[in-house]
């Protein structure tokens, strides 16, 4: 047992003699379970640096004494599996042991047994019984609005409700704690007769595998938001937390068909699909018109057509929509989550020229009304690395992470890897991104680089070009092809891959990057001057990565130019380490 309020390692009840480091390094793997851990890793979480410190011998000093502290066997490891030239993998299983419910989610780990951290809440749509034709509306309206109410409650990670929508209707508690890897499963079912209605709540403790909390009522139509509200105290009551108060306004319609369409369109944008933004639009739009007072539609298509506008097509049409939704939204519930989430996507934008702080102070606030919106995370991880805040940006990443049943990180934190120059860890991660997503267009952009930041040009050669025959049009990937050719010595079919990314009419929300892959061709090729002017440019437009310019061998000749350092300076001073901090 691996008790963290005590800063101590326990087995059979008996403490366990180990030393600072080896405990410091045993809490940093548990943290990171099942990841790979490398050796690199773990050299600057123990020492920082490696300056004056033989790092072969001390960690591998350090790993002896924590599998000499569990008992744990190199050749058949039960805990601490060795990956070969690359580093560890903690595989054991963890528990959260704690008083009943308590507060922190991580203060105990227990090594041993079979069942992994669960300490989240998933709460159902409600079941209909009787014969009666279920209101759809009414049945996600509830999980939709318990989860609202119960986002903030400390140490417990409470599930967006969009991640219930695949589930089927009838599934049991237990089975959906274990799809949805959660501890908790609130559940219930409406009972109509006359015009009345019952309403019976559960919760569902899947470690005890009991009920842990009951109750039953009845109401109305018109009293139903109170009668949410009731059994919201009451879950919280049961997990021994306050409920903070929650004065937002109505997030649905009562109008079922405008109800069904917004379900549709709901569907599509929580997948985090860009490519089907414009599908999910249609259905959002159909329900605002039917209903427009539905702030949540309103939001949420915003969304949308940002997505769309950013991602695909930079047409003003998209924008000009995205921001009247966004308005809308926010006139009709001032404190509504989404609709500062989506104000964010729209400042941070080509149509706003990425106004970094202004976009973070909106997804902190989106974050501050309701915690566990995962794009609003995941999209304050993809601004922070894009001014330097690169350790922040993972943070993020990582919060996202935990309201994703699967528990799978998202796919941007392969930025953090790469302009931090995590070489192992970004070349597995694109990897594993085109395998699994092969028509992606930033999966196929990133490949080439992790066997360019290691200097293997005829895999970067070979992977650029399939990159380019997939994506013929895309500026990013042809600036990428430039930059190849000026590291190979080709300079003059460098400059002509600058030519054609320029003349390519649409400008989409990454252009940035062309920018500074603009940059690193002309700093190559030793242009100093427009090299500048280029990255000024990059910065400008979005892209401030500081961190990335002093550390990419592509910019060396930069280096040491007066406009350089006073750029790096002013970058530095704009965005402090606290702008990452919630």
């Amino acid at each position: 047992m691996l008790d963290l309020g005590r800063y101590e390692l326990r087995r059979s009840g008996s403490r366990i003699k180990l030393e600072k480091k080896p405990m410091e390094l045993l809490i940093f793997l548990v943290a990171r379970r099942e990841q790979l851990v490398t050796r690199d890793d773990i050299v600057k979480q123990l020492w920082r640096s490696n300056l004056f410190v033989d790092t072969e011998r001390s960690v591998n000093n350090v790993i002896r004494k924590i599998r000499t502290a569990l008992g744990d066997d190199a050749e058949s490891p039960r805990f601490l599996e060795t990956v070969v030239g690359k580093g560890y993998r903690f595989i054991g299983p963890i528990e959260v042991i704690a008083p009943q419910y308590g507060e922190s989610r991580a203060s105990t780990l227990e090594i041993h047994g079979s069942q992994s951290d669960q300490s989240s809440v998933a709460v159902l749509p409600l079941a209909w019984l009787g014969k009666e034709i279920g209101d759809s509306g009414l049945s996600f309206g509830f999980a939709d609005a318990m989860v609202t109410q119960l986002a903030n409650l400390r140490g417990i990670d409470v599930l967006p409700a969009s991640v219930v929508l695949g589930l089927p209707l009838e599934i049991t508690p237990s089975n959906a704690a274990a799809q949805l890897s959660v501890r908790f499963v609130v559940h219930g079912a409406v009972q109509s007769s006359k015009g009345q209605f019952q309403l019976s709540v559960e919760m569902y403790d899947s470690y005890l595998r009991r009920a842990c909390f009951a109750r039953k009522c009845d109401f109305s139509t018109e009293s139903f938001p109170a009668v949410v509200s009731d059994m919201a105290r009451h879950v919280a009551g049961a997990l021994s937390r306050p409920l903070a108060p929650n004065e937002q306004r109505s997030r649905h319609s009562r109008d079922p068909l405008a109800y069904a369409e917004f379900m549709r369109g709901y569907q599509l944008t929580a997948n985090g699909n860009a490519e089907l933004m414009e599908k999910a639009s249609q259905h959002l739009t159909h329900a605002v018109t039917r209903d427009p007072n539905f702030a949540l539609a309103h939001a949420m298509l915003s969304f949308a057509c940002a997505t769309r506008h950013f991602e695909f097509d930079p047409v003003n049409s998209w924008l000009e929509k995205a921001e009247f939704h966004c308005r809308r939204a926010l006139e009709l519930a001032p404190d509504l989550a989404e609709g500062y989430l989506a104000r964010a996507f729209l400042l941070w934008g080509p149509s706003k020229n990425f106004q970094h702080i202004e976009a973070i102070a909106d997804l902190k606030r989106a974050i501050g009304l309701q915690a566990n919106l995962a794009h609003a995370y995941n999209r304050l991880g993809t601004i922070l690395a894009h001014i330097g805040l690169l350790e922040h940006a993972r943070a993020m990443f990582q919060h996202a992470r935990q309201f994703n049943p699967k528990k799978e990180i998202s796919t941007s934190i392969a930025q953090v890897y790469h302009w931090n120059q995590e070489y192992e860890p970004f070349r597995e991660h694109t990897r594993q991104w085109q395998a699994a997503s092969p028509k992606n267009k930033y999966a196929n952009y990133l490949v080439p680089q992790a066997a360019m930041m290691i200097g293997d040009w005829e895999e970067a050669s070979r992977l650029a070009e399939e990159a380019l025959q997939a994506f013929p049009n895309e500026p990013m990937i042809i600036g990428l092809q430039g930059v190849l050719h000026a590291l190979m010595g080709r300079g003059e079919a460098a400059l002509d891959c600058v030519t054609k990314a320029c003349a390519i009419p649409k400008s989409f929300g990454h252009a940035h990057h062309t920018y500074y892959h603009i940059a690193c061709i002309f700093a190559i090729t030793e242009r100093r001057e427009t090299a500048f002017e280029w990255l000024d440019r990059s910065v400008s437009t979005g892209f401030a990565c500081w961190p990335f310019f002093l550390k990419d061998p592509c910019l060396a000749n930069l280096r040491g130019m007066p406009e350089f350092e006073l750029l790096i300076n002013t970058l530095q001073a704009k965005y402090p380490e606290r702008l990452g901090v919630l």
